[in-house]
């Protein structure tokens, strides 16, 4: 992972085209506007990218909440997640 990951709620804003504003750590996978199924794989593919990482495929689903993104960000230590 890169030094320093941007904040995860940028990082998912951004790949659903949304306001950073508009995510809450409750937000997830068909909870809000965008994040569908195409939607989660933008946001997977945006993390990888943003972080530097790959995401295992077995990590992936569990992957559809900001809380577990946030937490996946805080694990690494190279962000301060708020």
């Amino acid at each position: 992972m890169r030094s320093e990951c941007p904040d995860p709620f940028t990082v998912v804003a951004k790949a659903l085209g949304c306001p950073r504003e508009s995510l809450t750590v409750e937000s997830g996978m068909y909870r809000n506007h965008g994040w569908d199924s195409f939607g989660h794989v933008t946001v997977i593919l945006a993390i990888e990218e943003a972080c530097e990482i790959t995401i295992p495929n077995d990590q992936m689903m569990s992957l559809n909440t900001m809380k577990a993104i946030v937490e996946l960000f805080q694990r690494s230590g190279n962000t301060e997640s708020k």
